[in-house]
């Protein structure tokens, strides 16, 4: 059984339970997913007779391999992502208790605007939908006409910290497993991989559910997370056993530039890296990924691109990219 199938199979749970109503945040990642692509588009950069030679060169050079086999390939892939502040979390008139996870609301909001209108000259929406986590379209990527396929897929079994330990420990496992072993392909294959979730103060990235102090609702940065890194160690051990490695990471994550670029570039020197600066709004990683997934399909280059991720003022000042086209 392939790792889709996995995911399949326990996917049955989570929509079978929630199916007739919105998951926590659904609508909010929703809309401001939607608000952002709005915002998208093409720009006179696109062009790529429009750049000096040696820019333009760079330009082709990251793009040279996601395009070589006529196939754009977007993997994203959200971990386990709580929202944990060490109280219940209550939304909408619910009390989601402990440690909500809002990944299947995000990967929800994402599958509804990748496969609705798009607004404007975006072009991370009117994909087809070919299973549960895949969608694809055709795309014109400086000058060519290229099949993208895009692949999401999402970490917690509900949105309930103690059902995902409780009574539905054994379907988390499995699907954690899944996830991770969905990240470890992506790294191996895609053309991009993004992350969305977590970086556990250095120690993602992340697909299970938090580990926390003994006795309290805290998670245990100091005494798990930080000193054994297992996510950060996992990455680096994949990306170091393999040959093909992708174009383009994206660790949308807080803190994510302190917490992992200087290990990645010794292990895959010329990947280009999207990733954050301080401990953030989910707000700033979330539209960056959006941004960044559209300026890949349309080809876009330094100053295109950084536009693309860069539309508010938050992401201006939080969002970075390191050797994408230098």
């Amino acid at each position: 059984m392939n790792v889709l199938q996995k995911l399949i199979g326990v996917m049955g749970i989570i929509f079978a339970s929630a199916s007739a109503q919105a998951y926590i945040y659904e609508s909010a990642f929703y809309n401001l997913g939607k608000d952002y692509l709005r915002q998208v588009g093409r720009l006179g950069t696109d062009n790529l007779r429009s750049l000096p030679s040696g820019e333009r060169e760079k330009c082709q050079s990251r793009y040279e391999r996601i395009l070589n086999d006529g196939v754009i390939d977007i993997r994203i892939i959200i971990g386990y992502f709580d929202w944990t502040t060490g109280s219940q979390i209550y939304s909408s008139g619910r009390n989601y208790g402990y440690s909500p996870s809002i990944d299947p609301g995000a990967y929800r909001a994402l599958r509804e605007i990748i496969t609705s209108r798009c607004p404007g000259e975006a072009e991370f929406c009117e994909f087809s939908a070919d299973g549960p986590y895949k969608y694809s379209k055709s795309v014109i990527n400086q000058g060519r006409r290229y099949l993208a396929r895009v692949e999401i897929v999402f970490a917690s079994v509900s949105e309930y910290y103690s059902a995902n330990t409780g009574r539905y420990s054994s379907e988390q496992q499995q699907r954690s497993q899944a996830a991770l072993a969905a990240f470890n392909s992506a790294l191996k294959n895609a053309d991009a991989v993004f992350y969305f979730g977590h970086s556990r103060n250095g120690g993602g990235p992340d697909f299970n559910p938090p580990i926390f102090k003994p006795g309290t609702n805290k998670v245990d940065y100091s005494g798990y997370y930080k000193p054994q890194r297992p996510g950060y160690r996992k990455l680096i051990s994949v990306l170091s056993s393999s040959d093909r490695k992708p174009s383009i990471l994206g660790l949308m994550s807080c803190d994510s530039r302190d917490h992992f670029l200087s290990g990645l570039k010794k292990v895959a020197p010329r990947m280009g890296v999207i990733s954050s600066k301080d401990v953030l709004k989910v707000d700033g990683v979330y539209t960056a990924l959006i941004g960044a997934s559209d300026a890949i399909l349309r080809g876009q280059c330094q100053r295109g691109f950084l536009e693309s991720i860069r539309r508010t003022s938050f992401n201006r000042q939080y969002i970075t990219m390191d050797r994408m086209f230098e």
